[in-house]
């Protein structure tokens, strides 16, 4: 049986007014400047199908993205394993997610999730399972510079928010097109890490640079374009004022380029093939670190504490009090995509990008793309090497939780991750 796929999308735009998720708990929206989606991909072969979820959002909380996860799954018939959930991470769209340590960055919005997210995610997938066609699979690649790192070291040897070009990049900009026996597109997959930060902390609900990428790559191919972020933590849109956030003539200027890379990638494909589709699940387990003992935790507090670490501090305190720690360790359920050459490596965090070079050069597929804001938000995920200088994802990384995940999860993650990579890698 051919492979076969059908892509499906509707509106997720909220209301005027509404508050936007991304840089702090009260810029509100007083326009719309493009409306925001969530498009279904469902990919099916004989033995195996896959829906791929893509939402113009800027997080999907944990225990959300389990609820549409499992139901996409009851309506399709898989398991919810094999329902793939992704953020593009704009910062101008409503609170899917919210933590109750960092309220600076405001709730869930549990009305608009249960009115509008929630249904249409179930809507979209539902079409895109209705309206399977046999497709092809073609793969280009191209170089781009639509992001840049963001980690700036300043002359006294801290770390701020801005642009960073002697540090890692990864440039790299792949397009996945599912084409019909003619040879035209159905749809297509967009994989690049950037933050899509360029129109700053705006009013207007936007899907930021990626917006305008995907809307060239559809005018350019007709197919349906789903942008899914790669290792986008410490990788700022590369815009001409220098900066890590600008306006929404900043996102446009960006969006403009990255379609020009993604068209020039998409036109690069000569041959499309049958693909294997499969997937593989396991378990990742992260121990924690012992808990910062009681009285240390007291005496950070009293000196007045950043808003990260205070929060987290604060929870640590009342855990103590209790006697209740916690468990030992985080475990997060694992599922990998393999499609031909191709394996999707989806990761809760938002990466850094050294982590996703280092993934691919270990793993033994030709593309292995590691997808950002995927099946989950749990805050950032710095090297190891990045610690020692710290900064705003380093503080986010170390302070997300009340128990910290040790110093070298970056690599337990690529290990752990190789390990099942390895259990669908292809024999030739």
């Amino acid at each position: 049986m051919p492979l076969s796929i059908g892509a499906a999308r509707e509106k997720i735009t909220p209301k005027v007014g509404g508050f936007l998720f991304g840089y702090n708990n009260h810029t509100q929206s007083t326009s719309i400047h493009d409306d925001l989606t969530v498009t279904a991909l469902a990919i099916k072969s004989e033995t195996t199908t896959v829906v791929v979820l893509n939402a113009t959002v800027c997080l999907i909380q944990n225990e959300l993205c389990d609820e549409i996860r499992s139901k996409v799954g009851q309506k399709a018939n898989i398991p919810p394993e094999n329902v793939i959930i992704s953020a593009t991470h704009t910062h101008s769209g409503p609170r899917t997610t919210g933590y109750a340590q960092f309220k600076s960055f405001g709730t869930l919005d549990e009305e608009y999730c249960e009115n509008v997210f929630i249904p249409k995610c179930l809507a979209a997938s539902e079409a895109a399972l209705s309206e399977m066609k046999p497709v092809k699979v073609g793969i280009g690649t191209t170089e781009s510079k639509v992001g840049i790192n963001r980690r700036q070291l300043l002359r006294d040897n801290t770390v701020t928010l801005g642009q960073n070009p002697w540090d890692t990049y990864d440039s790299t900009m792949t397009v996945i097109t599912f084409a019909n026996e003619t040879g035209k597109s159905l749809a297509n997959i967009v994989h690049v890490g950037a933050h899509p930060t360029a129109a700053g902390n705006n009013h207007e609900v936007t899907r930021d640079w990626p917006g305008v990428m995907v809307d060239r790559m559809e005018a350019e191919t007709g197919g349906m374009t789903i942008f899914v972020n790669g290792t986008q933590g410490d990788i700022a849109p590369r815009m001409a004022n220098g900066d890590s956030v600008g306006n929404l003539q900043h996102a446009m200027e960006v969006g403009g380029l990255a379609g020009i890379d993604a068209v020039r990638a998409y036109k690069s494909i000569r041959t499309f093939y049958d693909e294997p589709l499969s997937v593989v699940c396991g378990d990742i387990e992260l121990p924690f670190k012992n808990p910062i003992p009681k009285d240390e935790v007291a005496k950070r507090l009293a000196d007045n504490p950043k808003r990260f670490e205070k929060a987290s501090l604060e929870t640590l305190s009342a855990m103590h009090e209790s006697g209740e720690m916690g468990p030992d360790a985080w475990n997060m359920q694992q599922t990998l995509v393999r499609l031909g050459p191709v394996v999707f490596v989806p990761f809760p965090f938002e990466v850094s990008s050294e982590i996703g070079l280092r993934l691919r050069a270990y793993s033994p597929f030709a593309h292995t793309l590691l997808l950002s804001c995927t099946n989950g938000s749990n805050s950032y995920l710095p090297t190891q090497s990045q610690l020692c200088r710290g900064g705003y994802e380093v503080d986010s990384f170390y302070w997300f939780r009340p128990r910290q995940l040790p110093d070298d999860t970056d690599q337990m993650m690529v290990d752990q991750n190789i390990s099942l990579i390895e259990k669908i890698a292809p024999s030739y």
